[in-house]
């Protein structure tokens, strides 16, 4: 797990000291006791590495490693908006001065904005059934008992409690707060903490109130601020949350506060001031005791106290813990350093006035504190300086007089996570622990689950192993959380199957739930994408036991704990990447579906996003994250449906209420793509589901016809498809085409009400292509078909493969860049009119057209390819990263073209396409730092179009990207949401 804050954060250990010293690959071998191996160290670099091979990805902002690549190239693997010199991400230029028709500038007016939740989740119970989500990425809700919202805080509404204005003006949008979440197993000393919030009841109305805190100004996303009480330009706010309305109670900045904790009503805050840059050189590490009073809709302070360290050298806290009696455990580390022995410290103060009944030294950090009531001790998880040794211990301190005892020792391991409950037959109090262990490349290769014996620790109760899985060369999957109910043990992981590949890159869509039993047995699983890799929450409701999660794609899910079946789904709002604009409610003005990450489909008043008071008119759940929405009249009752390609299924969704109309299972494949048409010429829309075949449904989710490659073109990948004068176009690929030089592809032309070939297009490689051959289609957006286009008499299809051409080195194919052919064919007949040769397949865009035999353009990331009557090509650019284009009718019924930015929106007067100049600027722009997707329309019916910023779907154009034996993974870093805006 990376460490992002602080130079001096990440000096602990990495990778194998002793020349030629391997690593087993037998976790019990490796971790077996103090005897039989030779201890392990690591250095600071090694010590790095395993941090990172082992964390899971708590804020979004790890790069994926090298050996998760799976040999798939080309790749074209950015960061996101991650600041630069101006600090607001892809900067959009600014409109050009002038007064002529072609330059007067445009303004975008910001309308309404609703951010998304993002970054790891995790439920938080309230009362009466309610629980609040936390997610690291700074988006705090309370939710009803089945899943509804009663109040929501987002990034930008916790920015302006705060107060927070950047130092440097132009740095208008903030990054996301970083609730602190996580928990870094090799070194104490890092931003993550397990601790990071807390709730109790601290206003007297019975509700639990929740604290957190949340870092704010550090890199990677550094935005430097000033807030009212402190001179700190970035820290940790410690926020409390009125549990029953959500508004702020108290908040103050600290330089780095990693642990909170409310015990008998102290709130608990361990400041570590050395993670922190901005700090103080002489400010002390310190436990502060708050208590307050409540009048007014506010929290004041009655009284404090401070336990102070007097260390302003590296320290960590590791953990709070309630001992009590009104008493609380705590642990803080020193860093060992050139002339500093590790070392480690636990306390135990009166919550009251912080006062010490005891304290006890260690030449281990301490990393968790747990409460044994039971057996009247503090069991405490302590580990080495990896640069010492590679060995962790279970440790208990009497509680009176706070001796020391060991009662497991372990080596050649990391410990991850522990609790105390009943996870045994018997009924007793058992220590349950995982470790990790790992190979010579410093690649976890396992992770067990020790079971022991409270009373007798040297007992292990039972014992499992997770194993890495068999075709993931990388890292296996790390245990994070252990609960115990009722002689179970319920174990949140990752999932590393498919960790080197597109659908689980990096593990950024996996995780794992598992349940054993009293005897160590799996009961229940559920992997992939439903469970979380880090979090999970067990509680009790009407006499039965359920364990609740939030997915990686923000889906909350709840499961029976006694067999595992889900109970409830609930999509959280998250990344909205894709939307169309359709009238739903019969006011003859357009509304909004939207949907994205999640499993969920929104639905809003259009002009209400217009008049900034957003009006939802539904919501709906569906198979799983959305990839393309489209609406028609699928059941001929003369009111638009909404489809949805849902990665796993297509759904079907009443247009006025969201109701699931029908479900058409995708039998395991990818479904990212579905376009509604009337093939038939019924009057009824069909639905055309192009996956390893095109298939053609209709509304109840009958098929009506399929289309298959021939049988030796082996497995195939189809694109998206186009519906014109009573036929389909589509195409097709080989998977892997990409880095094949047998690759098939082929485009067809289908009988609309039949799905019989009427031509197929069998195209040919370009003159100038590296070795005659062409490798693959493009899938998305890659057939177009319009009357306007100025070929075929009105008749013309477009089609888009793959080629390589101009090699680096004479005669290596692999130096050869991959590149787009357009082909301009007469539908009727097949007939090849036109070819051309665009830029990065990983860089098509979408064609667009204007009036009839106006020309065809292509997009391809700024830069646009016009293709005229009887072959009059021209070729221009933008300045901008445009990646997605239409023409819209703007202010004062100027036509103008508009599209999504890496970074926002922009607007171009249409002379942009024919001068044939490079790099031109806009007519209008705005900022949207997690913008890239986008939707035009006539959303209050003024006559001129709105338009909606939308988010980025990486992961599913990486998997999309995939198929073809290729990659595109930009991950962005900003606020996601989706904001509405006029022109004028």
């Amino acid at each position: 797990m990376r460490t992002p804050h602080s130079k001096r954060a990440l000096t602990l250990a990495s990778a194998l000291v002793a020349t030629g010293l391997a690593l087993a690959s037998a976790p019990h071998a490796l971790a077996a006791g103090t005897d039989g191996n030779a201890v392990l160290k690591l250095t600071g670099t090694q010590a790095r590495k395993l941090a990172d091979h082992m964390g899971v990805d708590v804020y979004g902002d790890r790069q994926v490693s090298d050996d998760a690549s799976g040999g798939q190239a080309p790749t074209d693997r950015t960061s996101g908006a991650s600041g630069g010199s101006s600090g607001s991400g892809s900067h959009i230029e600014d409109a050009a001065s002038g007064t002529t028709a072609t330059d007067t500038p445009v303004t975008f007016t910001e309308k309404s904005t609703m951010e998304g939740v993002r970054g790891l989740g995790v439920t938080v119970p309230a009362k009466g059934g309610q629980y609040f989500t936390v997610h690291s990425l700074g988006n705090i809700q309370l939710h009803n008992a089945y899943g509804s919202t009663a109040w929501a805080r987002t990034n930008a509404s916790l920015y302006t409690d705060w107060q927070v204005k950047p130092l440097q003006p132009w740095r208008t949008e903030p990054y996301p707060a970083r609730i602190v979440m996580g928990y870094n197993a090799v070194s104490p000393f890092s931003p993550y903490s397990d601790q990071g919030y807390d709730t109790s009841d601290l206003t007297g109305d019975g509700v639990p109130d929740l604290v957190f805190s949340a870092a704010v100004g550090f890199s990677p996303t550094p935005r430097t601020f000033t807030s009212p009480g402190s001179s700190l330009p970035a820290g940790t706010f410690v926020t409390v949350m009125d549990g029953r309305t959500g508004m702020t109670l108290w908040s103050k900045l600290y330089s780095y506060v990693t642990n909170v904790k409310i015990v008998d009503g102290t709130l608990l805050l361990a400041n570590s001031p050395r993670t922190n840059d901005y700090a103080p050189p002489d400010e002390t590490a310190t436990l502060t005791g708050v208590r307050f009073g409540y009048a007014d809709g506010a929290l004041t302070p009655s009284s404090t106290w401070t336990y102070d360290t007097k260390e302003t050298r590296g320290v960590s806290w590791g953990a709070l813990e309630g001992a009590g009696d009104g008493k609380v455990a705590a642990s803080w580390n020193l860093r060992k350093a050139a002339d500093v022995d590790a070392h480690g410290n636990t306390v135990v103060l009166d919550t009251a006035d912080g006062s010490v009944t005891w304290q006890a030294d260690s030449d281990l950090y301490g990393r968790q504190l747990h409460l044994d009531a039971q057996r009247g001790r503090m069991v405490a998880l302590e580990q080495s300086d990896v640069n010492d040794a590679l060995t962790y211990e279970i440790a208990s301190y009497d509680l009176e007089s706070g001796e020391r005892t060991t009662l497991d020792t372990r080596v050649n391991a990391m410990a991850t996570a522990m609790t105390i409950g009943d996870a045994a037959s018997g009924g007793g109090t058992e220590y349950a622990v995982s470790e990790s262990t790992f190979d010579s490349y410093l690649s976890v290769n396992a992770s067990t689950i020790r079971v022991l014996d409270g009373e007798d620790a040297s007992t292990v109760e039972w014992t499992h192993t997770f194993k890495r899985d068999a075709a993931n060369t990388g890292n296996g999957a790390n245990v994070w959380q252990l609960d115990t109910v009722g002689g179970k043990l319920v174990v949140s992981s990752q999932d590393d199957k498919g960790m080197g590949e597109a659908d689980n890159i990096g593990g950024l869509r996996y995780g794992a739930l598992t349940v054993f039993n009293a005897m160590g047995k799996v009961a229940w699983r559920q992997d992939g994408v439903h469970a979380s890799p880090m979090f999970q929450q067990v509680y009790r409701s009407g006499g039965t036991d359920f364990v609740r999660v939030i997915d990686q794609n923000q889906n909350i899910r709840t499961y029976k704990l006694g067999n595992g079946k889900q109970k409830d789904l609930t999509p959280l709002q998250a990344a909205l990447n894709y939307a169309q604009a359709v009238d739903l409610n019969g006011d003859r003005k357009k509304d909004v579906v939207a949907g994205g990450t999640s499993n969920g489909v929104w639905a809003w008043s259009g002009p209400s996003l217009v008049k900034g008071e957003p009006k939802q008119l539904w919501r709906a759940t569906v198979a799983g994250e959305i990839h393309t929405i489209a609406t028609g009249d699928v059941n001929g009752d003369g009111k638009p449906e909404v489809v949805v390609a849902a990665d796993s299924a297509t759904t079907v969704l009443d247009g006025a209420t969201g109701t699931v109309l029908t479900t058409i299972d995708g039998a395991g494949q990818y479904v990212r793509s579905v376009t509604v048409a009337d093939v038939d010429g019924d009057g009824k829309d069909e639905i055309l589901v192009p996956t390893d075949a095109l298939r053609v449904y209709n509304a109840r989710g009958k098929q009506l016809w399929s289309y298959a490659a021939p049988a030796g073109a082996g497995d195939v990948v189809f694109s998206d498809t186009a519906v014109a004068d009573g036929q389909v176009y589509t195409q097709y690929s080989s998977l892997g085409a990409i880095n094949s030089t047998s690759a098939v592809q082929n485009g067809v032309a289908l009988d609309g009400a039949k799905g019989t070939v009427r031509w197929t297009a069998d195209p040919k490689a370009p003159a100038g292509s590296a070795n005659g051959k062409l490798y693959g289609a493009i899938l998305d957006h890659a057939v177009f078909a319009s009357p306007n286009i100025p070929y075929a008499d009105g008749h013309a299809v477009v089609h888009t493969w793959i080629t390589r051409s101009e090699p680096t080195v004479a005669g290596e194919l692999e130096t050869a860049t991959p590149r787009v052919v357009i082909e301009i064919r007469d539908g009727r007949t097949g007939e090849l009119l036109h070819q051309g040769v665009g830029g990065s397949p990983w860089s098509h865009d979408n064609y667009f057209i204007d009036g009839r035999n106006a020309p065809l353009y292509h997009l391809s990331y700024g830069t646009f390819s016009g293709f005229g009557a009887e072959g009059a090509d021209t070729s221009s650019s933008v300045i901008s990263p445009l990646r997605g284009v239409q023409f819209i009718d703007g202010p004062g019924g100027r036509r103008l073209l508009a599209g999504g930015v890496e970074g926002g929106l922009g607007v171009w007067d249409p002379s942009v396409l024919t001068t044939g100049w490079q790099f031109q600027n806009g007519v209008g722009s705005t900022d949207v730092m997690g913008g890239r997707n986008y939707l035009a329309a006539d959303l209050d019916g003024d006559g001129v179009d709105d338009m909606v910023s939308l988010n980025s779907d990486d992961f599913g154009r990486h998997r999309m990207a995939a198929q073809l034996g290729g990659g595109v993974l930009s991950l962005n870093n900003a606020i996601q949401q989706m904001t509405t805006y006029t022109l004028s």
